[in-house]
């Protein structure tokens, strides 16, 4: 597949005067502050040393190293300094709201801390209790980590956005979109699919299960995809789900949920979990030899220790995420990002909370360049205004009419480039230490840092089986060869030949595939 880059000339345009990491004339005395709260979920890595708190401390010294925030309207006019104020949202190792909106009161109170804006809310229990604090003191209030769908309003919470992450509702989208739109059709059905309801009208369906915890979350999200009233609609034609369980939060003896997966024969095993049964899921998964690729969310399987904790068990576990491990979505700027807070956090990859309290404090610090004081009415109307945009870590940011992210493009390619998830695959990578893994993004698929969304040779052993046909032959051959000394980027890359993911189409490649060649399988594959 030829790659390409979807910012293309968007990203030219916003980097016009440096958008990214505010330029500023030459350094001058400052006269003032802007305070800032952060909350967030102490004793989690989202918090530190993974997530908000060394993000905030890094942008605010990005910020206030280029001489701070020139605001001419402000009284006094000059330049000011972000400084950071931190409150526990009291989300771990309970959830306890009432302290949440404590400690936001804390953050809002003049009296108190007095915060000119607030970022942060994790745990969406905790988020409702301090949405109306923040709007009984009338404090911006930026979520950074709260997905739930329908938490802003610009009706009754004026001054309430959502920076990151998209809302669930297109979390759930973006699952669909790669599942239905590109890994059922072009990789799954064609060695899985069979007639599973003996109509010729309906193409050879693929069978899937369906796994979630049982938390009120995901209710929704389960029931669109297990519900055969909804999920055709949403999965394609090709999906005829077999299996579909909730199981109980905190769970971690999960061997009949997965035996349940296999003795239904899914191939896919799309799995929704935010708490610690998502670990012995995929564990389980591999230790069971289950023949059902796992694809969904599962929030601990973010966690740069993951391939420790399972044992190199999640090997070919796909998740949704802000980002596979220093993928240069933005080049110049993605990767710099990674680099820079691994350096500072003492070797933790960002979680999606770092990159979203980072986005939004450099946020913060150009939109009140722009408006020139710290007025949250100009805030308001300056985020409100259609044409706003600015370039993020991971793509273009603008926020919809009801304060929340824009995120439109949760299929399997990105075309314009506004901000979304992305599946990333845990696959193995092998260097000159210990065999070790990292999360490759593989969808959207039409990018230059997209990855082959790899299938488990226990599923389907013939990996130099390039076009999923059931045999090795000329055409498996054919397409090698025209890809051959092609890499990532390159106009003739086809990623489905690099048979080691090593990134290039070379003598390895085209011997695995000489190897086999000849070799055919019956399809559809039984299952094991």
């Amino acid at each position: 597949m030829k790659g390409k880059s979807s910012l293309g000339i968007l990203f030219a345009l916003l980097l016009v005067g440096s958008i990214f990491i505010m330029p500023l004339p030459t350094k001058a005395a400052v006269v003032g502050n802007i305070k800032v709260g952060i909350i967030g979920p102490y004793g989690l890595p989202h918090w530190s040393p993974a997530g908000m708190k060394e993000a905030a401390e890094m942008a605010r010294d990005e910020v206030n190293d280029a001489g701070g925030i020139y605001l001419p309207d402000a009284d006094p006019p000059g330049y000011y300094n972000i400084t950071l104020v931190f409150r526990d949202e009291y989300s771990y190792p309970d959830i306890l709201p009432s302290q949440a909106a404590i400690s936001m009161e804390e953050l809002c109170d003049p009296a108190e801390e007095g915060c000119d804006i607030v970022i942060g809310g994790f745990r969406t229990e905790c988020v409702m209790t301090m949405i109306p604090v923040a709007v009984t003191h009338g404090v911006p209030f930026l979520i950074n980590g709260a997905s739930t769908s329908g938490l802003t309003n610009p009706t009754t919470c004026p001054y309430l956005w959502r920076i990151n992450p998209i809302n669930s509702t297109m979390l759930f989208y973006t699952i669909a979109g790669g599942v239905g739109g590109y890994l059922l059709p072009q990789k799954l059905n064609p060695i899985f699919g069979a007639d599973l309801d003996n109509n010729p009208v309906t193409p050879n369906q693929t069978k899937v299960a369906v796994l979630s915890e049982d938390l009120a979350w995901t209710i929704e999200m389960h029931t669109m995809l297990s519900n055969p009233a909804y999920y055709p609609s949403i999965l394609g034609p090709y999906a005829n789900v077999t299996y579909e369980g909730r199981i109980p939060d905190g769970t971690t003896n999960v061997a009949s949920w997965i035996q349940g997966v296999i003795d239904s024969e899914a191939r896919l095993l799309i799995h929704v979990f935010s708490g610690v049964s998502g670990v012995p899921v995929i564990a389980t998964w591999k230790a069971m030899s289950c023949g059902a690729l796992p694809v969904g969310i599962n929030v601990l399987g973010q966690l740069q220790n993951h391939w420790v904790t399972t044992g190199g068990a999640c090997d070919y576990e796909c998740i949704l995420n802000f980002a596979g491990t220093r993928t240069p979505i933005i080049p110049g700027v993605t990767e710099v990002f990674w680099d820079n807070f691994v350096a500072k956090s003492g070797g933790y990859w960002p979680l999606y909370t770092a990159w979203g309290t980072y986005d939004g404090i450099h946020n913060v610090a150009e939109a009140l360049a722009a408006i020139g004081q710290m007025d949250k009415d100009l805030l308001k109307a300056y985020y409100e205004n259609p044409a706003y945009a600015r370039l993020g870590l991971n793509g273009i940011f603008k926020f919809t009419s009801d304060h929340d992210v824009l995120s439109p493009e949760y299929g399997p390619t990105w075309p314009v480039g506004l901000v979304r998830a992305f599946i990333c695959q845990w696959q193995v990578q092998f260097g000159s230490g210990p065999i070790d893994g990292r999360m490759e993004v593989v969808c959207p698929v039409d990018q230059v840092f997209s990855k082959k969304w790899a299938i488990p040779p226990w599923m389907y052993e013939l990996v130099e089986d390039i076009n999923y046909d059931g045999e090795v032959d000329m055409r498996d051959v054919g397409a090698a060869a025209r890809a051959f000394g092609t890499y990532p980027g390159h106009e003739r890359w086809e990623k489905e030949a690099d048979i080691n993911f090593d990134n290039n189409v070379d003598m390895r490649d085209i011997g695995a595939i000489a190897r086999k060649f000849g070799t055919k399988i019956s399809l559809p594959v039984p299952y094991p």
